[in-house]
Formats: structure tokens, C-alpha cells, sequence
């Protein structure tokens, strides 16, 4: 029971805030307009009028909107900047004497820089801050009608492989949230997760490289914030997606939400449906070295995916009064799929000399299902930045996938020289999460701040794979591959995290305690493995401004992954008779510790130096069973990983017209251990990867965009990466004053996109090349209705937000 200790803290805390808040002065808002008082997206910076050191910066939302809380009293300067208006300077005083301030400011349109183009206000695609890269994804032509995936492939500094798995400047570890809410899938399942989420369903998505204490541990390359569009004005408003795509094969999506508001409640709903059918060609090439000849492989494998995805979330808000909200959600999606594998393995003496062939016909349907639901109450209990917030959560997710493999064995005749092998197996999995936390903020000053919060979840998976072959017309059990996997485990945690401002200094320390109880047990091999560990997880951050056009920093923080629920299963999943992969039951977490040095210049170049390393590196690698003959993929603990990482990102302006933003980054990760595949394994390696996406303002309601991004080659676990590259193109037109609009796009201009790999372990020789269906023509309609009076909306972080991202 000493995880709850940390209760009492928080009780003590409620009474030492009463000693505080007299102390406590100036909760500012304030609202940035033109003339004509459009609402204006500005950077408002605050200086001593006595000094002229740095007080503040904050940046308006998309209303024009900014608050600041616990504001120092007494004389300031402000500096106003929005691009197409000229720069305001003003001086203001705030009266120690009061709590609650307004501003307003208005803007001049600066005529000579915006001519005849109306670029003014416009959200940038990507925004940079020093603790979080931001993707305005709904200002993004080109990731029209795209999935969540997809999206994600065109973030600065992220990159997803062909089987969906997330990197971040080439670390694997990733913890992807949805509206701050933990996905808690295994990597497949997180990839299926976010095909079927669209991109017309997404507001922004957040990079976080060195995540404060209030988050959870689990991450060691950072979070991924996906956060969904939600309607915050008063009346009944909402929209309407439509979307039709082409490739090698159809696609489609379509979309409603609606949003009701008043003063006492905010409902909402949006229902949201895509069908994708999708072709992807496997080609691998192997050599298996023998004791008197070698044999050789060339297995070629064509599946064409068809998936219906159906998403849905609604919810309601009663504000019980200005400063207390109970909440209540409901969100899940409901998919199904099917596909035509169709396999050719040639084998012989060489790649032109084939002495049999093994030809498979392996059609597959799956279904996946989940519901979610969440319980929260927020409490704003003064102007002062007093906050209590609860929140309880349940989820369960089911998925059932059942493939049957068929078999025919040739001869270099094409004569069939044996029977078929033919058989099936059926995957059913069904995951129960609940998850409670409580968080406090608590003022304690008008420049120190303390957030502190207690978390608990509960994680139960339940696997049964059932393998059968076909016995004359009876499909009869095999029970030496069936097997039942059970996992439970619980994490407790507790996190206080203090920050204080000096005058241009910002200083964060946080410490999360984590206590991890799970328990593995493989039924059908009587093997059971059970852990319990507590671990300290400290994170630190300092932002000094050397003046306003000079920002530097310095963060670390040490975090855990532990492995995902689908890595832990011991099933074998066949590709082919010679191509499977297996879990491991007997993972260990890995431990990172990163450091990061950032730099910023005017708000615009930045710059970060990173380095990490990790204990017991989780990750797949791909490994020969020379008896056998087979290339099997598995799950594995190597020793250590060091990785040191450059990213630099410049927005420019090339014309009036023309926008563009380019980000460099550049790793060398260098992976060791004592023992794969019975050798010394040590490999290192420096790559670069460049995205560059310009914007173009062609007249006040047409727009273009084109993207693209180049990867050098890299190694990745035992895989040598060949480079690769892409372009997307698209185009938007307004109309109805913005209600409609109308977008144009194309994926992947020239087809380049495809994944070459090769072994980076010696001893095995293998070339594959791995192509999915990417040169897609998409057309979007969206149609806005409803009022517009807009109302702030209330961000809702539930207790599930980490645990979900290890559902894969």
C-alpha cells in the first residue's frame, strides 16, 4: 500500500496552497485582431519596461486567444508580430492589486508585404517550440484522405517502415498517444489502429522528444501526440468529409461530426468510415550456405489488403459552473478485412537454375473491434492556476485474424512431386484495460508552479492461437504449435514536477516512480514468467534567453519501453514455409538515459544535438535456421545502443507567395551485443534524412502544397536499409467564405517509395525488397455548417493516454 502514499501528499498540498495564493497575482487573457477585427494568429513577447528583461512569450490560437497565468505586477513592454501586419509595440501596466486582466491589440496590415496575396494568420505546417514539434495536419493538402500512418510518415524527423513500425531520428521506441490517451496496442495493432483513423479527422500531431514527469516513462525516443479535430463554438455546428482515392485499386472515405454547445453543455459525436484496398509485392532473394553446395531462394509474394474501417467517438461536457466540468466519453472503432496472398517460392542450385517450387495460395479475413470510455472532472479551483483533475477509464479491444495456407509442391517440371500442406490458424485476442489518475497543479508563487499526480492501470491480454491442418476433408488440432498466452500487468506511479521562472530563465525538475507487477504465462508450454520492479525515472529542463533573439536549452530524463504484449506472445505467424516470426516470451525492459542541447533563433532556425543510450535494447531482428532452412524474425534484448542525433529546421519565406520549411536530420547509431546468432554483433552507422514541404498562397481561397523527403541508408537492429525518397503533391480550393473546400492530391508523384533491405548480420545473405501500393490520386470535399461564436475548448488527457500505445 506504499504506492498510495503519495495521496496524502497530495492532501497536504491542497493545505499549503492556502498559505500561497495570497501571494499569487494576475491571470492575464487577451485577444490579438485587425481593424476589421479579423482574429489573428501573433507571438506576443513581454519585457521589464525598467530592464528590458524577458518576462514572457506566448502565441494566440487560432481565435486570437492567449492566456497567462501568475504574471509578475508592474510595467512591461509588448511586441506584438503576426506575418502580413506590422509589428506593435506597446507598454502596459498591471496593477498588483488585481487578479483578472484583459489586453487587446490590433493590428495594421503591412500593405507592402502582402500585396495581392492574403497570407496573414495562415497556421504554418509544422511549428517548433523548444520542448515539442507541432504538425498542423488540417492545414495540410498533400495528407489528404491518408491515414494516421501515413500522416506520420510526413513528420520531420519520423519515419515508418512497410510493416507500420514508428521511428523517431531512428529509435524505434515510440509511445503514440491519441488525444493524450495511451493506445496501449502492440506495434501490428497500433498500425492497424491508425489505418483506420483518417486524416481528416486529425487537428494537429505533437513530437515530444524529452517529455516531462507528467507523462508516463514509457518512450525512450519520445512521444507522438495525435489530437483530433473538436468543434468549440456555441450553437449546433459541425462538418462533412467526403473522399474518393485511386492507386492500383479503390479507396474511399467519408466523415460527419456535429458539435452542440451552450453554457451548461457541450455534446458531440462524429462517426467517420474508410475503405482502402491496397496492393504489396514481397520480393526476397536468399542464399543458404551448405557444407557441399549452396541453395538458393527467390520467393515472391503478392497480397492485395481490402479493409472496411468504421470509427466513431461521442461525448458530453456539463460545466457545473465557470470552473468546474464533469466529462463523460465514449470513442471505438469497429473494422473488417480480408486478403489474397498469393505466393511463388522457387528453389535451386542457383537463382536461374530451379530444381522445385513451392507455389501457396493463402487467403486471410480479420476483424478488430474496440470500445473505450472515459469518466473525468476537472476543477479550476482559482484564477490563480489552481487545478484538480480525475480521471477513470475502461477499454477493451477484441481482434480475430484466420488465414489458411495452402501448399502446392512442384517440380522443375511444374508437376506436382507430393501432396499439398495445408493448413490454418485462428488468432482470437482480447485486451481489458482500466486505468484511474488523479492530477494537481499547484501555484506556489507567481513564477513557481508545481504539478504533481498519482496513476494506476490494469492491463489483461488473453491470446489463443489455434493451428489445425487438413487431414483429408477434417481439419484435425495440431497441438505442439497451438498455444494460449496470457498476460497481466499492473503499473503504479506517482510524479511531481516543479518549475520556477526567473527573468530569463526557466528551471523544470520532475521525478516519476513507477512499480511494475506482470505476469506471463504461455499455457500449452507450461511456462510462466513473472516480474515485479520498481524503478525512478528523473527528468530535468533549463531554457535560458540569451536575449530575443537567442534561446537555449538543455534537457535529460531517463525512461523505460518495456516490451509490447505481442512481442511477449510466443506464437509463430508464417509469411511462408520458409518465412515466419515468433515472439519472446523472456524480453526485459530497456532503459534509456537522453540528453539534448537546443537552440533557437528568432523563433524561427532550431537547432538540437541529442545523445542517448540504452541498456537491454528491445528490437526485431531477423536471424537463419541453417537446419532448417528457414529466415525466421523474432524479438530480442541486445546489449546496448548509442545513439547521437543533429535535427535543423528552417522556416522561410521564399516570396510573398511561396512558403517553405525544411528540416535536416542526421543520427549515428551504433548497436552492440555479445551474442546474435551466436556472434559479436557491432554495427554503427551515420544517416541523414531531409523533408522539405513548401506552401504556396496562389490567391485568397487556392492553395497548393508539395512535400518531399529523402532517407539515406541505415541500419536498423540486423537490417541494412537502402535510401529512398518521395513527393506529394496537392492542391485546395475554397468557396461558400471557406465553408467548402475542395482539395486535389497526389501521393508519392513518382512511385518511389519501396523498402530495399539487405542483412547487416554476417553470415547471412538475403536481398528483399518490399513494395506497397503508394502512388494514390486522392480527392477531398470537406463543408462546414454551424455557427462560429467560438468558446475556448477544455483539453482532456485520460488515464489511458501511455498504457494504449503497447497494444501492437
Amino acid at each position: 500500500m506504499k504506492i498510495f502514499a503519495p495521496f496524502f501528499t497530495i492532501l497536504a498540498l491542497f493545505c499549503v496552497n492556502l498559505l500561497y495564493a495570497q501571494t499569487i497575482k494576475n491571470h492575464v487573457t487577451g485577444t490579438v485582431a485587425s481593424k476589421n477585427n479579423t482574429k489573428i494568429l501573433a507571438t506576443i513577447t513581454f519585457k521589464s519596461a525598467t530592464d528590458s528583461s524577458f518576462i514572457k512569450t506566448v502565441t494566440t490560437n487560432e481565435q486570437g486567444n492567449f492566456t497567462l497565468d501568475n504574471f509578475p505586477p508592474g510595467k512591461c513592454t509588448v511586441e506584438v508580430k503576426s506575418l502580413g501586419y506590422k509589428t506593435l509595440l506597446e507598454t502596459v501596466e498591471l496593477a498588483p492589486d488585481k487578479t483578472d486582466i484583459n489586453l487587446s491589440f490590433t493590428l495594421q496590415a503591412d500593405i507592402n508585404e502582402l500585396e495581392s496575396v492574403v497570407i496573414a494568420g495562415r497556421k504554418p505546417l509544422i511549428k517548433r517550440h523548444n520542448d515539442k514539434t507541432v504538425m498542423n495536419v488540417e492545414n495540410s493538402i498533400v495528407s489528404t484522405g491518408n491515414t494516421a500512418l501515413e500522416v506520420l510518415a510526413k513528420m520531420p524527423g519520423v519515419t515508418v517502415n512497410q510493416d507500420g513500425i514508428i521511428s523517431i531520428r531512428g529509435r524505434s521506441g515510440v509511445n503514440v498517444l491519441i488525444d493524450g490517451k495511451s493506445t496501449y496496442l502492440s506495434a501490428e495493432q497500433l498500425a492497424t489502429r491508425l489505418r483506420s483513423l483518417n486524416s481528416n479527422e486529425i487537428k494537429t500531431i505533437e513530437l515530444i522528444t524529452s517529455p516531462s514527469s507528467k507523462y508516463d516513462a514509457e518512450g525512450n525516443a519520445g512521444l507522438l501526440n495525435i489530437r483530433l479535430k473538436k468543434n468549440a463554438s456555441y450553437g449546433t455546428n459541425g462538418n462533412v468529409d467526403l473522399g474518393f482515392g485511386y492507386g492500383k485499386n479503390p479507396k474511399s472515405d467519408a466523415g460527419i461530426s456535429i458539435n452542440h454547445r451552450n453554457k451548461n453543455f457541450n455534446i458531440f459525436g462524429s462517426f467517420a468510415n474508410n475503405n482502402n484496398k491496397a496492393t504489396e509485392n514481397l520480393d526476397i532473394l536468399r542464399v543458404v550456405n551448405g557444407s557441399d553446395q549452396n541453395t538458393y531462394f527467390h520467393q515472391l509474394n503478392t497480397q492485395t489488403r481490402s479493409t472496411h474501417n468504421n470509427n466513431y467517438k461521442a461525448g458530453i461536457d456539463y460545466f457545473i459552473n465557470d470552473k468546474n466540468t464533469l466529462g463523460f466519453l465514449a470513442t471505438g472503432y469497429f473494422n473488417n478485412g480480408q486478403d489474397a496472398s498469393n505466393g511463388l517460392t522457387a528453389i535451386g542450385q542457383s537463382f536461374t537454375k530451379v530444381d522445385s517450387s513451392i507455389v501457396a495460395d493463402n487467403p486471410a479475413k480479420n476483424k478488430y473491434r474496440n470500445q473505450a470510455y472515459n469518466l473525468n472532472y476537472k476543477s479550476v479551483m482559482d484564477t490563480l492556476g489552481q487545478e484538480f483533475s480525475i480521471d477513470l477509464d475502461y477499454a477493451k479491444y477484441h481482434s480475430e485474424e484466420n488465414t489458411i495456407y495452402q501448399n502446392s509442391f512442384l517440380d522443375q517440371n511444374g508437376l506436382n512431386y507430393k501432396s499439398p500442406a495445408i493448413f490454418r490458424n485462428a488468432t482470437p485476442s482480447f485486451i481489458k484495460i482500466k486505468a484511474a489518475k488523479i492530477d494537481y497543479v499547484l501555484p506556489i508563487s507567481a513564477k513557481t508552479k508545481l504539478d504533481a499526480g498519482l496513476k494506476s492501470s490494469w492491463v489483461s491480454t488473453d491470446n489463443d492461437f489455434q493451428f489445425e491442418n487438413l487431414i483429408g476433408t477434417d481439419w484435425k488440432n495440431d497441438a505442439g504449435r497451438s498455444n494460449r498466452f496470457i498476460y497481466d500487468e499492473n503499473i503504479n506511479a506517482a510524479y511531481a514536477t516543479l518549475k520556477h521562472e526567473f527573468k530569463s530563465t526557466s528551471v523544470e525538475i520532475g521525478l516519476r516512480t513507477e512499480q511494475t507487477n506482470s505476469k506471463g504465462n504461455s499455457i500449452n508450454d507450461n511456462k510462466i514468467v513473472k516480474r515485479s520492479y520498481f524503478d525512478f525515472f528523473p527528468s530535468f529542463n533549463i531554457n535560458q534567453s540569451l536575449n530575443t533573439n537567442h534561446e537555449i536549452g538543455f534537457s535529460y530524463s531517463r525512461r523505460i519501453d518495456r516490451p509490447d504484449y505481442k512481442s511477449l506472445n510466443p506464437f509463430v505467424y508464417f509469411v511462408d514455409l520458409y518465412t515466419f516470426s515468433q515472439g519472446n516470451p523472456f524480453l526485459n525492459p530497456q532503459y534509456t538515459n537522453s540528453f539534448q542541447l537546443a537552440y533557437n533563433y528568432k523563433k524561427t532556425l532550431n537547432i538540437s544535438l541529442g545523445y542517448s543510450i540504452t541498456n537491454d535494447l528491445i528490437i526485431d531482428v531477423l536471424l537463419p535456421d541453417h537446419e532448417k532452412k528457414t529466415l525466421y524474425q523474432t524479438v530480442q534484448n541486445l546489449d546496448k545502443q548509442y545513439a547521437y542525433d543533429l535535427t535543423i529546421g528552417y522556416p522561410t519565406t521564399i516570396t510573398k507567395f511561396w512558403s517553405m520549411d525544411n528540416t535536416l536530420t542526421s543520427t549515428y547509431n551504433q548497436i552492440k551485443t555479445a551474442n546474435l546468432g551466436d556472434v559479436v554483433y557491432d554495427r554503427k552507422k551515420v544517416n541523414f534524412m531531409i523533408n522539405s514541404s513548401h506552401t504556396f498562397s496562389l490567391s485568397p481561397s487556392t492553395s497548393a502544397e508539395l512535400s518531399a523527403e529523402y532517407a539515406s541508408s541505415q541500419i536498423y537492429g540486423t537490417y541494412a536499409i537502402k535510401p529512398y525518397y518521395g513527393v506529394d503533391f496537392g492542391i485546395k480550393k475554397s468557396f461558400l467564405n471557406k465553408k467548402l473546400n475542395v482539395k486535389l492530391a497526389a501521393n508519392d508523384v513518382f512511385d518511389t517509395r519501396k523498402a530495399r533491405i539487405s542483412s547487416a548480420l554476417s553470415g547471412l545473405d538475403y536481398n528483399l525488397t518490399q513494395k506497397q501500393e503508394s502512388r494514390v490520386y486522392r480527392l477531398s470535399l470537406n463543408y462546414i455548417f454551424g455557427s462560429s461564436s467560438i468558446k475556448g475548448t477544455r483539453e482532456r488527457k485520460t488515464s489511458v493516454t501511455d498504457e494504449q500505445g503497447r497494444i501492437k
